[in-house]
């Protein structure tokens, strides 16, 4: 008896490149049409469905995973990085999470705990009137005449159009915007390489356990290795950036930062499952070493992260292109949408290269990223926000963090709706009326 769902066949060929599938044409159908659609739901996507949906648009966000956060939850990343200085939504957030008990300050920053943070996203997208779609995957982008008209996304239902008016990336990786063939940089000029990807993990039993550096907790775990003759090797040398153990709001536990893969791809799925296993066996190694440091001998390992951590891969060429000068001058912006104070982090993406990371431990000013960070080149009803925005390898360094990404989020939110509700492109929705808008919303920018 045929399939009915089969009407078309799939052929293989063998090309002069290899074997290659050729696929029928198909009708494809559409789930949804909306006014905005958010592709991603990390700390980007949130703020942009959240910032979409309270200006009245018909907003649906599309997520891989079955949970909001992306990297706060999926890759168990803490700290809240530049958590207190963007206002609206980030600080309706925090408030949320310190009314749960989930909020504690740690050092120069803030922790919180990832499993109330899954459900107070949750408990902010539905009270907002956000469209949750879990589990599927953004793998096209449909384009007509220079247009974003929507994404196709595979899922347990088969191969979905999803249509909307504007269309937001918040992928991380800037796969919408990629596919619609905006141009994009990828890694440093000088090889192309990208920021090393890290496992996250959480342990258990370590008290209040407070590391004066990241540097006396790599020589204490030196002296272990050497002391217990431990057949391991820590994944890097003596640097200012890892490990790090972060104490978490629940008692005993922390996150552990530490993990680190070289020279892999993240957008090849080859090199993120190496990378994946590769991190995960660091993270057990670590545990059995941690567990040999003074203070810490009740340490237990309580999970690795779902997701690897992604800190680098594609940014997008937009309108404008943030840089190190940028940085360095600390400067604003008449259509700024988020501000940043956020050192350069770039952890070396090969060490013994002989390639010194430039940019890396200078001091910078507090700064402003603005609108046409978010505004994509050659295609038009797109927006971009998170760590995928334009930017320079060094800039994207210190603006990669979350609650920047959040920031930048709410901003492209605005955006979209007024554009959806006006009926006009993105790139023609006016900066300085966004600045402002953002303001009266509670977003401090630098001065204000």
């Amino acid at each position: 008896m045929p399939n009915p769902l089969c009407l078309k066949p799939t052929t293989m060929t063998l090309s002069r490149n290899g074997l290659a599938v050729h696929e029928a044409p198909r009708n494809t159908p559409v789930r949804a049409k909306v006014d905005v659609l958010v592709a991603g739901g990390g700390p980007a996507g949130v703020g942009a469905a959240l910032a979409a949906a309270a200006e009245g648009a018909d907003t649906l966000l599309v997520e891989r995973y079955g949970m909001l956060g992306g990297l706060w939850t999926a890759g168990l990343v803490n700290p809240f990085f530049e958590a207190m200085s963007n206002g609206w939504l980030v600080t309706a957030l925090i408030d949320r999470l310190k009314a749960a008990g989930a909020w504690r300050t740690w050092k120069f920053s803030h922790t919180f705990d990832p499993e109330v943070m899954k459900r107070e996203l949750e408990l902010m997208t539905q009270e907002a009137g956000v469209t949750l779609l879990y589990h599927a995957l953004c793998v096209d982008s449909i384009v007509e005449d220079g247009c974003l008209r929507g994404v196709l996304i595979e899922s347990k239902a088969g191969r979905e159009a999803l249509l909307a008016d504007i269309i937001v990336d918040c992928t991380g990786d800037g796969d919408v915007a990629a596919r619609a063939g905006v141009p994009f940089e990828f890694g440093r000029l000088e090889d192309g390489l990208v920021q090393p990807m890290t496992l996250m993990f959480e342990v258990e039993g370590v008290g209040e356990y407070l590391q004066t550096s990241s540097g006396d907790l790599y020589d204490r775990m030196a002296e272990v290795l050497a002391r217990q003759g431990l057949d391991y090797e820590l994944p890097f040398g003596r640097v200012g950036y890892t490990p790090s153990i972060i104490l978490l709001p629940a008692p005993g536990r922390a996150a552990v930062q530490l993990t680190h893969v070289y020279r892999l791809n993240p957008l090849d799925p080859a090199d993120l499952t190496r990378g994946t296993v590769d991190a995960r066996r660091q993270a057990h190694e670590a545990a059995e070493i941690l567990r040999h440091v003074p203070g810490l001998e009740s340490l237990r390992l309580a999970q690795t992260a779902t997701q690897i951590g992604v800190r680098e891969t594609r940014r997008i060429v937009g309108r404008y292109q943030l840089d190190l000068d940028d940085l360095l001058e600390g400067r604003s912006f008449d259509d700024a949408v988020a501000t940043c104070a956020f050192g350069v982090d770039i952890h070396d993406p090969a060490p013994g290269s002989g390639i010194e990371p430039r940019g890396a431990g200078v001091r910078i000013k507090p700064y402003e990223i603005p609108y046409r960070c978010l505004v994509p080149r050659d295609v038009d009803r797109l927006l971009v926000a998170g760590r995928c925005i334009s930017g320079t390898h060094e800039a994207h360094a210190s603006y990669r963090v979350t609650g920047t990404c959040l920031a930048t989020g709410q901003a492209a939110g605005l955006a979209a709706a007024w554009a959806a509700a006006r009926g006009i492109s993105p790139a023609n929705v006016d900066g300085a009326e966004l600045r402002a808008g953002l303001a009266q919303r509670g977003v401090r920018f630098l001065g204000e």
